[in-house]
């Protein structure tokens, strides 16, 4: 397994766990725990950068080059303008 990002937000993690799957790319992910069990301030961005506790993604090697491309991919239609005001 090759590691193909990192982050340390667990909302964006969230996100890649999805483009992932939906491309049905196998993938590992190590650091996901959630670290909020006494307090929500944990498990924010800074918080996890402070602990040293980033969020990883590993996949084959053969689907590496597919894997970024997938995560780096906007298939949303969230902000086209093509809305009428």
């Amino acid at each position: 397994m090759v590691e193909v990002y990192t982050t340390y937000d667990s909302m964006e993690a969230n996100l890649v766990k999805a483009k992932l799957a939906d491309e049905e790319i196998e993938f590992a992910v190590k650091g996901d725990a959630d670290l909020s069990m006494t307090m929500e301030s944990f498990n924010t961005e800074l918080s996890r950068m402070a602990m040293k506790q980033p969020i990883k993604f590993y996949v084959a090697e053969k689907d590496v080059e597919f894997a970024k491309i997938a995560i780096n991919t906007d298939k949303s239609d969230l902000l086209k303008d093509d809305l009428e005001y």
